[in-house]
């Protein structure tokens, strides 16, 4: 007997995988990566769609790395610029006019 496969839309995947959280929680869990495993495991050469996937997920957690690498270089520039400006304020009191 075939093995049925089953991986229903859950309520509010839709709306949800449309995020930048959604797109990144299928790094961790995908019902593609299911399904494929679940064929490949019945005997059905999955390879090409294996390696497109594996490549999509990779791309994706290697862009949110540099997101969050970008947005500590950010945070740390915000930060300089701050302790510069607070720096100029304290210069500028001193004057006499």
């Amino acid at each position: 007997m075939q093995r049925q496969y089953h991986h229903p839309l859950e309520k509010g995947f839709a709306e949800r995988i449309h995020t930048p959280g959604g797109v990144r929680s299928l790094v961790e869990d995908s019902h593609l990566m299911t399904l494929l495993r679940q064929l490949g495991d019945d005997g059905f050469n999955v390879d090409g769609p294996m390696a497109e996937l594996t490549a999509l997920v990779n791309y994706v957690t290697s862009s949110q790395m540099s997101m969050k690498d970008l947005q500590m270089h950010l945070d740390y520039c915000v930060e300089k610029l701050k302790q510069e400006q607070h720096k100029r304020k304290g210069r500028m009191s001193g004057l006499v006019y």
